[in-house]
């Protein structure tokens, strides 16, 4: 199928006219949209009650990789990177957007933390070899990280092309813990309730954003690296 712009796209009228429909906040995982510039973007939508368009994000960082099953995948090739973190409000909820690749760059998930995302959304398609590895403890992690409850819709099961991705969509609370999981990689729906009280408390306990501090990192030469409280 040919790409098309966001205002002709089918995942897109979908899903505003679901949102519609069913009177829900819908959060679309990303899909290939055609930008002005005639370039793709991977970017992910929330849609209102109402079916209005109220934020959407472009995924920044590639998935460039060289697995050692032989896979590889060069998303640059055919995407362009988006450069702005998003932070949104849901019902006095602050929602944050990442995508899929995303998810192993916290700076990203700390970022939207400080600017006072409550929960954190990172819609997926982990290959099965990674998925196994490194997908619950990541989710978990950016959750503790961050004090923040983390959404994890994955796409699962094998595909047209080849490629088998993990599955298990996931709602961890700020506390780490999983409060709902798809255990497999088939299509499923998980519920959970997401109290933003659980994220302040969670951030009361143990306060590392607020004691984050900047440094510079001495490796022998002049310092390159430097952290980012905020």
């Amino acid at each position: 199928a040919a790409f098309t712009s966001q205002d002709k796209d089918v995942v897109v009228l979908t899903a505003r006219k679901l949102a519609q429909e069913l009177g829900i906040f819908l959060h679309v995982g990303s899909t290939a949209i055609l930008r002005a510039d005639g370039k793709l973007a991977n970017r992910a939508f929330l849609f209102a009650p109402d079916g209005a368009m109220i934020a959407n994000y472009d995924k920044i960082h590639m998935f460039d990789v060289d697995l050692d099953n032989g896979e590889s995948w060069r998303e640059s090739a055919s995407y362009e990177p988006g450069t702005e973190g998003v932070v949104t409000d849901v019902n006095g909820v602050k929602l944050g957007f990442a995508v899929c690749y995303d998810l192993r760059f916290p700076q990203l998930f700390r970022a939207e933390a400080l600017a006072g995302a409550q929960v954190l959304s990172v819609p997926a398609a982990f290959t099965r070899q990674t998925g196994e590895a490194h997908w619950h403890v990541l989710l978990r992690a950016r959750a503790i990280e961050n004090g923040a409850y983390l959404i994890a819709a994955a796409q699962g099961g094998l595909h047209e092309d080849g490629r088998e991705t993990y599955g298990h969509s996931l709602i961890v609370d700020p506390w780490g813990r999983i409060i709902a999981e798809a255990a497999h990689d088939e299509p499923a729906v998980i519920v959970a309730e997401i109290d933003p009280a659980q994220s302040a408390a969670a951030r009361r306990k143990i306060p590392n954003l607020k004691n984050a501090r900047d440094f510079t990192v001495n490796a022998g030469e002049a310092p390159r690296l430097r952290g980012a409280a905020s």
